[in-house]
């Protein structure tokens, strides 16, 4: 057996084996595979063209495939077979397909098997990894990395050639490869080769490659990120090796010296330093993690002289420790100098002149220089700490004293020109100081009275005066009182003021007598924002004296201005096509506002962005205008686009512009023929110069980009040409000299930016005299529907539509779409005319398709009408039409009044464009719609104040199904209409006021409201009533002022009428009475008889001991001279009795808390006398009190509270705090001492009972206890009696990652459907740990099992999710290994095993094998007889994976079906009997499909099987050669003395191969006479016959070739005629033509021969021919009557119109005579 045969065998065992199991495999299969094979090869990645090889060929044959492959092409002629495509091996490695000959069929099977070329780069799982060395790992520690692999075979895969060719300067490490034992990829391994060092290089990428054995060879490269791990190698460093510092000696416990750093070059704990002192150090501490130095006691340092100078000095040792392991420190020493302290106050004792005076005087006068007092100080401290300076600290700010230092003595001298009408007495603060540090200080008070000299003009209070108010304030608004006083009296100090610049605007003006200033009209900032009135006052002496001073006015912006721009309308014009974001124009709106007011931002309003979305932006800060997509003009040629301006005020104001931005168009549009052919037939007389059709085409572009040039391509001959700009085709030349009547022109067309269009026109011309017309069924057109396609979905499928048939049945006609569908939305088959649809069908955009459908055959053509209606489906959202975003409306509107007019459209048609309207947001239920026109009226009266927004929200839905909805928003202000009066806020009022009151004090404001808004809203005053002698005003804002000089003694009451009105129109008013009275002024202060007071008292006397007694005076009388003391409200120590003065204690004092807090041991009070007016007088003096000192106080913790951090992972003996106390007592009463008392029953903690130190005496775990509570006790050192106290210590502890997270998960295991799309949440998972802080921050990650990352986690909520498609068919379960870790230093981590399952989705059709099925079969098999079996796999489980098999189709289809097939099984058999003379090749569909359910999700495969039959010996041979021979005399006498050849016999047998080989033998009637040759059946006569006249009747048998037990055999009768004369005088009378219709039976008449021969005839068909050429006996003629009639049916369509039948008629008695004739039979069509 051949290597061809056995492989067919194994074809057949297998097709066997997966048919249907035993039951399949023991049905015998009655065909049979390919007899002939051939196997090729050729390499991958060859051009197209290359040839793969032959295939065996025999003379006479084509060769076809019998599926064409796409990748190869064969030679019908040769066999050569060659390359389609570029071969990919690594997609498809082998082919195997059947070749078919022409008839009689045969096939040869062809396998190709593809070899490999390194056309592929070895690829890393990924393209970068993370991995990590710790710096103390020894040279030669391997870490494993996944191996590259390579598509490529062989030679080509990977060669094993790793090498570091980035990263690695250093030459830190190598890679090792492992060969693996297995064959499979070698293990590669990355390995130190020397020591690292993290401080040096903590990272490195290192950028590996992998070498291929291809030749070139190609690479492949994997990035590692190499991290180095830090270990303790590094000890802490200090900035310094020795510190320095200075403190005073007297610095109290818990003065901070100075702070130490050290710093570790290491991470994590081992770069974490804690600072400590040595064991033996009592009066110093470091903070343990700061640093901090601080002392714990009174400090006591030995003392070291050198020369003259001594220095107290101590120095300690601080130790620095990281909390590595093992641990490492470094020692730094601290050198602290003591500083002696300045514990003494300066002494004050001032002298004046004369001596015995008990205060300074001096003339208003007096001379720059004179001597007014004495100064001497005395401070018991020595060197710098003894050494004062003196200052006057206050009470002469106008410099008019100044200190001189003559030896110990400070003298206070004159400075400058005093005026005792400005100042009659100075209170001179004047401080001693010390030069100690720091310095201590004493105060004492100089008075200084100035005696009088009178001359003085008119003094303004101020220089410059200064005043705010907004632009909108209303005239009479209050701006200022400008006061002048003059210290002269009469007509001299009576002032007079005016303005004498500044006032050009007149906006203001001045009360000449009073000063007051107020509005005089309306203000605007944006003419002037400030300003500057001149102001002047003379007084009224003789010779006036003048005053000048300047009131400067700052107008405050309002917002009161809207944005404006320079044009409502801008013209614009942007390029198509330009890449966004583009600048269109920048726009400009002013604001003359300030500030907020003026600052305009720009926007694009809702109404814009509806119309043109994600479109355009604004920027709002600049105003440009850009588009953020490209335009299209050919989409939106123009766009009309709404800004808007709005300042920032409040309520803002704004302004809109409209651009209208004209698209400019760029030439993007190729030009496109429509229609694109044409086809026209014209006469040859046709005049040359004539237009025979026109040819268009369209560019989308504008302007000269869319003038198209048209140009003849080729097909023109001469005789055609095209006009360049009108695209009429033309004729040249004298048509009838055309030598073609067929011409096809190609014309091409551009436009005049040369671009061309992709598909040329094609035109064909046809002679008309060669045309003929074809026909379609429909004579009027056709009429179709189709529903459109739904636009809410993305992708759309082909749809039938219809089918257009021609009346001429050919299978050369050709069916085409010429017009009426220029986006090409259908397509039609050009064999079948079915019409379906290729693009998107929107009914919104056209409604209706009229198709120009072609038909076309050869030279004949026709054409009919399609039109096609388009049903809508509701795919369109109602859409509303450009409204309001915002409606005002008055707040008194009418129920049931219309609102607003909601108006939305449909692009559907029907009920789906029928439109209902809804509120789906109603504020308050105030409104309500209409639901058929969307009109929106008010529900309820407003009870919203005006302004407010009411917010609705309009619903349009359709009536479609589904139904399709949209919203739209309003907002509905309330606007204010004047509804209101102005109320007061009381029915009366009443007030007093002093008859001192300055001229245009504000005194007493009234108020009322209006609760309209705006102009309704806004209130002014005025005084009706009660004012006749003006003595009071009211300002615009209600507040009432003095208009001129009270006076009680002439009237103490006034009684006004005040009306308030608002400003509507018409206005609403209201009014009040208001009641003032004048009070009595007291204008006497009471006075000190002293100008200081010093007592003394012991501390800790019990409370209300007397301390002393002081006096005072007043010149009033009457209430206003009764007297009260007073001390400060602030201030509990002391009370002093009202009415005598006596001062006594408050509480008892302690001088050492005095002295702590103060610095001194005195109290200074300031007293205060008071008088008993209504506006009080007082005076004030110093009082100092000094504490004696008595022995009294427990120690007091300091720093309180107290709480502490530590780390539960703080190691025993560490410090972590102090506690600070201290007493303010002296000697041994002041020693501290400290004790734990309570809240360590564990005994974790120990405290230093000098220090206060506390330190960790046992190990901590903040799991156990994380917080303590411990109680000190400090007690002092007292003889008699021990004073102590107690504090708090609050120490947390804090964690340290020492527990590993815990998941809380019990799930374990989840399943998955395959088809989830990517990013599906599958579960979360979640843990614990027992940790804080960080060390309680989980993060997870998915250490393990995540083949080709198809998931991924969310580190931080544990989430799991799809990150990949899944493939049941590739991995049906996943086990991850899920890891959370901490974020604490080390992280500590742990894992669970989760497993998804995948579950199987029907995402995987059935899949045959790509082997071309060609089975041969013998014909006259017997029904249901299994053929073949075919086998489809499915990868998919279940229902999904459990294939059926259907058949389909069947070519040829004679209408019946010839196989069946099991729909298990896939075992196909025989349904009917098989007839190779029939059908001699079945091409059989089959389709393989799975069970899924529900059947819509079922997917399928087809599979070609071809079945060849073969041939059996089931036809006999039948005759067709005539039936009688006729030779004459002239005939026989031509051919004496040698054979004559009478005729050729022939048998005809339908069966094939030697099965249809006839031969011939002559069994009967002239053996002796005649030769029959045997092959040819040539039949000739040996020699003359022995008479002149013979006739024979010969039998001969026709047999075929088939072996011998099959042969078939026919005989048949063969008169043979010889000799004789032509017979003459005969006349035929009807022969001639006669017409027989095609497809009737056999046997019938066609023509009864009639002559006028009166004798007997014998009738013969001698000949048919049919158009010229020899046929076969298709005629039988009866040999008697002469009846003409047909041997077998005729068929007009095998091509023959014509049959010429030769008849010879032979006397049938003596002599033998015979004659012919011939008669010519027409075919005519069957109706």
């Amino acid at each position: 057996m051949t290597v061809m045969g056995r492989w067919h065998v194994v074809l057949v065992a297998l097709a066997l084996l997966t048919g249907a199991g035993a039951g399949a495999a023991a049905e015998q299969m009655q065909s049979r595979a390919v007899d002939t094979g051939v196997d090729l090869r050729v390499p991958e990645a060859q051009p197209i063209g290359t040839i793969v090889g032959r295939i065996p060929i025999k003379p006479g044959f084509t060769y076809r495939f019998n599926e064409s492959p796409k990748e190869f092409l064969l030679d019908p002629i040769s066999g050569e077979i060659k390359t389609n495509f570029v071969l990919d091996r690594e997609s498809v490695d082998r082919y195997a397909f059947v070749v078919l000959s022409s008839q009689p069929t045969y096939p040869i099977e062809v396998r190709i098997r593809i070899t490999d070329v390194n056309d592929n780069y070895p690829e890393f799982p990924e393209p970068s990894i993370a991995v990590a060395f710790s710096e103390s790992a020894s040279p030669g520690t391997k870490l494993l990395l996944d191996a590259a692999t390579d598509k490529d075979l062989d030679e080509n895969g990977i060669a094993n050639d790793y090498r570091i060719v980035d990263g690695d300067t250093e030459g830190k490490f190598r890679l090792n490869v492992t060969v693996n034992p297995s064959g499979h990829t070698s293990y590669l391994h990355l390995e130190t080769t020397g020591k690292l060092d993290r401080e040096t290089n903590d990272f490195y990428v290192l950028n590996i490659s992998a070498r291929d054995g291809g030749s070139p060879p190609k690479y492949g490269y994997l990035q590692v990120n190499v991290t180095i791990l830090d270990v303790n190698d590094n000890p802490p460093i200090f900035d310094q090796s020795d510190f320095s510092v200075s403190l005073n000696e007297s610095v109290p416990p818990g003065t901070t010296v100075l702070k130490v750093t050290a710093t570790d070059s290491d991470l994590g704990d081992n770069s974490k330093i804690t600072y400590e002192v040595t064991d033996t150090e009592k009066q110093f501490a470091v903070d343990p993690e700061s640093g901090v130095i601080t002392t714990l006691k009174k400090l006591s340092c030995p003392q070291y002289c050198s020369n003259t100078t001594c220095n107290m000095t101590c120095v300690l040792t601080v130790i620095a420790k990281d909390h590595g392991v093992p641990r490492q420190d470094a020692r730094s020493y601290v050198t602290v100098n003591l500083i002696d302290a300045n514990d003494h106050d300066p002494v004050i004792t001032f002298t004046y002149v004369p001596s015995t005076a008990n205060f300074a005087t001096v003339d208003e006068n007096a001379k720059n220089g004179s001597l007014v007092a004495a100064i001497t100080v005395t401070d018991l401290d020595a060197g710098l700490n003894g050494i004062t300076t003196v200052s006057i600290k206050s009470g002469n700010e106008l410099n008019h004293f100044r200190l001189e230092n003559s030896s110990s003595v400070y003298i206070v001298h004159v400075n400058g020109i005093l005026d005792r009408e400005e100042i009659s007495k100075y209170n001179l603060t004047m401080v001693a100081t010390d030069k100690g540090i720091p310095p201590r200080t004493a105060t004492a008070f100089l008075v200084i009275h100035v005696n009088d000299v009178n001359d003085h003009e008119p003094v303004f209070e101020k220089s410059e005066y200064s005043t705010v108010l907004s632009e909108l304030a209303p005239p009479g608004t209050y701006i200022a009182g400008i006061t002048a006083t003059d210290e002269d009296t009469g007509v001299n100090a009576e002032i007079y003021y005016d303005f004498y610049d500044g006032n050009q605007q007149q906006w203001f003006s001045i009360d000449h007598l009073t000063g007051l200033v107020t509005t005089k009209s309306l203000l605007d900032r944006e003419i002037q924002g400030t300003v500057e009135l001149n102001v002047s006052a003379r007084d009224g002496g003789p010779n006036p004296k003048w005053a000048y001073t300047r009131l400067k006015v700052t107008i405050l912006d309002e917002n009161d201005e809207a944005p404006s721009f320079p044009q409502q309308q801008i013209n614009a014009t942007l390029a198509e096509n330009i890449s966004p974001i583009k600048e269109i124009l920048i726009l400009t709106a002013s604001d003359y506002d300030q500030g907020t007011n003026g600052s305009v931002s720009y926007y694009l309003p809702p109404s814009t962005e509806r119309k043109y979305p994600n479109t355009f932006i604004v920027d709002p800060v600049t105003g440009q205008l850009s588009t953020i997509i490209e335009l299209d003009r050919e989409k939106t040629p123009s766009y009309e686009i709404q800004v808007l301006a709005k300042d920032q005020g409040y309520p803002p104001q704004s302004s809109t512009a409209t651009i209208l931005l004209r698209v400019l168009d760029v030439n993007d549009n190729d030009p496109i023929f429509y229609p694109q052919r044409y086809i026209t037939s014209i006469a040859e007389d046709m005049s040359p110069g004539s237009t025979i059709l026109q040819i268009q085409a369209f560019d989308d572009d504008d302007g000269d980009n869319a003038k198209i040039m048209y140009s003849l391509e080729s097909g023109g001959d001469g005789f055609f040409d095209v006009e360049p700009w009108t695209g009429n085709i033309i004729l040249l030349k004298d048509f009838r000299k055309a030598p073609k009547a067929f011409y096809s022109l190609i014309v091409s067309c551009k436009d005049k930016g040369n671009r061309r269009a992709l598909e040329d026109a094609v035109v064909e011309v046809i002679k008309k005299s060669q045309t003929k017309n074809l026909d379609f069924e429909n004579y009027n057109g056709y009429k179709f529907r189709i529903v459109e396609d739904d636009g809410t979905l993305k992708e759309q499928t082909t749809r039938f539509v219809g089918k257009v048939s021609s009346t001429t049945t050919s299978d050369e006609i050709s069916y085409f779409i010429t017009e009426g569908d220029q986006k090409h939305v259908f397509q039609i088959d050009k064999k079948t005319g079915v019409i379906s649809t290729q693009g998107n069908i929107d009914r919104e955009e056209k409604m209706t398709y009229h198709l120009k459908i072609m038909a076309r055959s050869g030279f004949s053509y026709g054409f009919t009408i399609v039109n096609i209606s388009i049903l809508d489906v509701n795919d369109n959202y109602p859409v509303f039409i450009e409204g309001k975003d915002e409606i005002h409306i008055a707040e008194n509107m009418a129920v049931g009044q219309e609102v607003y007019f909601a108006r939305a459209i449909d692009r559907d048609s029907g009920s789906n464009r029928t439109i209902s309207y809804t509120l789906s947001y109603n504020s308050e239920n105030s409104f309500r719609i209409s639901e058929t026109t969307g009109v929106i009226y008010l529900n309820k009266a407003f009870t919203n104040e005006p302004g407010t927004i009411l917010p609705i929200e309009v619903t349009a839905t359709d009536h479609g199904k589904p139904v399709l909805a949209t919203k739209y928003s309003i907002s509905v202000i309330l606007d204010d209409v004047n509804d209101h009066t102005p109320v007061f806020d009381h029915t009366s009022y009443e007030t007093s006021l002093l008859e001192s009151t300055l001229v245009n004090t504000r005194f007493f404001a009234i108020s009322a409201s209006d609760a309209d808004l705006g102009l309704n809203g806004q209130i002014s005053y005025s005084i009706i009533e009660g004012n006749t002698d003006g003595k009071f005003g009211v300002f615009p804002d209600g507040f009432l002022y003095v208009k001129s000089l009270l006076d009680r003694e002439e009237k103490d009451y006034y009684s006004l009428t005040i009306v308030a009105y608002d400003h509507g129109n018409p206005p609403r008013s209201s009014q009040v009475p208001v009641v003032i009275h004048v009070l009595d002024e007291n204008d006497n202060s009471p006075q000190f008889t002293n100008t200081t007071f010093i007592f003394k008292i012991k501390e800790n006397e019990p409370p209300d001991t007397f301390v002393g007694k002081l006096t005072a005076t007043d010149e009033d009388i009457g209430r206003n001279a009764e007297l009260t003391f007073s001390l400060p409200i602030s201030q509990n120590d002391f009370r002093i009795d009202s009415r005598n003065g006596f001062i006594k204690t408050l509480r008892s004092f302690d001088r050492e808390s005095l002295s702590q807090t103060t610095g001194q041991n005195y109290i200074t009070l300031t007293v205060t006398v008071s008088d008993n007016g209504k506006v009080k007088l007082s005076d004030s003096v110093r009082v100092t009190i000094y504490i004696t000192d008595v022995n009294d106080n427990a120690p007091i913790f300091t720093r309180t509270p107290y709480s502490v951090e530590v780390s539960e992972g703080a190691s025993v003996g560490a410090s972590i705090m102090r506690v600070y106390s201290s007493d303010a007592d002296e000697g041994l009463n002041g020693d501290i001492y400290y004790k734990l008392i309570a809240g360590d029953d564990m005994r974790k903690f120990m405290l230093d009972e000098a220090t206060g130190q506390l330190f960790i005496n046992k190990p901590l775990d903040r799991e156990s206890i994380d917080r303590y509570r411990l109680v000190v006790m400090a007690h002092d050192s007292g003889q008699s009696v021990r004073l102590s106290a107690t504090t708090t210590i609050t120490v947390d502890v804090l964690d340290e990652n020492d527990n590993a997270p815990i998941f809380s998960q019990t799930q374990l295991a989840v399943a998955v459907l395959e088809t989830e799309p990517i990013n599906k949440k599958i579960i979360q998972f979640h843990a614990n740990d027992a940790d804080l802080g960080i060390n309680n921050e989980l993060q997870y990650s998915i250490s393990s099992g995540n083949r080709k990352e198809t998931f991924f986690i969310d580190s931080y909520s544990g989430e799991l999710f799809l990150h990949k498609h899944l493939d049941y068919e590739d991995l049906t379960a996943y086990v991850l290994n899920i890891t959370v870790s901490d974020n604490g230093s080390p992280s500590l981590s742990s894992s669970i095993s989760f497993t998804v399952n995948v579950i199987d989705a029907n995402d995987n059709a059935p899949i045959f094998t790509n082997t071309a099925i060609v089975r041969q079969i013998r014909e006259g098999i017997p029904t249901h007889t299994p053929i073949v079996t075919v086998t489809a796999e499915d990868p998919d489980s279940g229902l999904n994976g459990k294939v059926y098999y259907s058949i389909i189709h069947q070519e040829p289809y004679d209408g019946r079906r010839h196989f069946a097939i099991n729909n298990v099984t896939g075992v196909i058999h025989t349904l009917l009997p098989i007839d190779r003379e029939s059908i001699d090749t079945f091409r059989i569909t089959v389709v393989a499909y799975d069970r899924a359910e529900p059947p819509s999700t079922r997917l399928s495969a087809e599979k070609l099987v071809t079945v060849i039959v073969e041939d059996i010996n089931d036809n006999a041979p039948v005759f067709v050669s005539m039936n009688a021979a006729v030779v004459n005399s002239e005939r026989l006498g031509r051919s004496i003395g040698r054979g004559i050849f009478i005729m050729n016999i022939l048998a005809r047998d339908l069966d094939s191969g030697t099965n249809g080989l006839v031969t011939y033998k002559l069994i009967h009637g002239g053996n002796d006479m005649f030769d029959l040759h045997r092959s040819n059946g040539a039949l000739t006569l040996r020699y003359p016959p022995a008479t002149p006249e013979a006739r024979w009747n010969l039998v001969i048998k026709a047999t075929d070739e088939a072996v011998l037990s099959e042969q078939k055999s026919t005989e048949t009768y063969l008169t043979v005629i010889m000799g004789g004369t032509e017979l003459e005088g005969i006349t035929w009378l009807n022969a001639g033509s006669v017409s027989v219709a095609e497809n009737e039976p056999g046997g019938t008449a066609v023509l009864n021969m009639t002559n006028n021969y009166r004798s007997g005839l014998e009738y013969y068909i001698v000949n048919v021919t049919g158009d010229g050429k020899q046929v076969d006996r298709l005629f039988d003629i009866d040999s008697s009557l002469g009846i003409l009639s047909t041997a077998v049916p005729l068929d007009r369509e095998a091509g023959v119109e014509k049959y010429e039948v030769e008849v010879c008629a032979v006397s049938s008695s003596s002599p033998l005579q015979s004659t012919t004739t011939k008669v010519n039979i027409f075919m005519s069509k069957t109706l």
